[in-house]
């Protein structure tokens, strides 16, 4: 019963997401685990740039209305924030090993369209992906060691933000609003400038389908960490 109770918790995380899968026909984008799988070793990538949009805390401005926040899949130690036992990662691990990623998420069965995790924002799980986290549940859940980050080339990174991002994030990352009180793209938190924060968006706004190397993505980063209307 407490297992069900669980996965039935889980399910309801993703309740109000959007259908905001935009991918359309294209194959899922894959975010590769080399060695040992750990946290800091292409899990915590994995999970940010497929699952971070919907399960964060505090909630970001793509993250659906109404959802818990709770769950926070960007961190990896589960936390107090004040009264709130914010869940990282590190609480993940048994319900991977109890199929949440295999099944469709029940609240969906009846549906016309049931889906499995995760549900939006990311894109489809490879069967590459889901072994890789099966894995990593398998070991513990490990942290592991954090790798050293690429040195990113700014100048480059410019030409790349210039092109793809600068449009709807503004030239000094200020944001852009539109008519109706929305954003074309919001103001950027520097807490959200990461490699994984910037594939994801790439993926999703930018180059549907085609994934941004490491490097640019560190070349993205280089850039943006420096412009001067980033919100704290």
């Amino acid at each position: 019963m407490t297992r069900l109770l669980i996965l039935f918790g889980v399910c309801l995380l993703a309740l109000n997401c959007s259908n905001a899968d935009s991918l359309g026909d294209e194959p899922p984008v894959e975010i590769a685990v080399s060695g040992s799988p750990t946290y800091l070793n292409g899990v915590g990538e994995l999970l940010k740039v497929k699952c971070g949009y919907c399960h964060a805390h505090p909630l970001t401005d793509l993250s659906p209305d109404n959802i818990v926040n709770n769950l926070d899949l960007n961190s990896y130690e589960t936390r107090l924030d004040g009264d709130l036992v914010v869940r990282g990662a590190d609480a993940i691990g048994r319900w991977i090993e109890e199929g949440i990623l295999e099944h469709d998420v029940a609240i969906f069965v009846d549906s016309v369209d049931p889906r499995k995790m995760p549900l939006d924002y990311g894109t489809p799980l490879t069967q590459r992906e889901i072994a890789s986290l099966h894995q990593w549940s398998d070991l513990g859940s490990p942290k592991g060691d954090e790798p050293p980050p690429l040195a990113g080339n700014a100048d480059h990174g410019e030409s790349l933000y210039d092109l793809n991002c600068g449009y709807c994030h503004g030239d000094d990352g200020e944001g852009v609003p539109a008519d109706n009180g929305y954003y074309y793209g919001p103001q950027i938190r520097r807490s959200a400038v990461t490699a994984a924060k910037v594939k994801s968006m790439w993926l999703h706004r930018s180059l549907q389908g085609s994934p941004l190397s490491d490097s640019d993505a560190a070349d993205i980063v280089a850039h943006v960490v420096g412009l001067s209307d980033l919100a704290d």
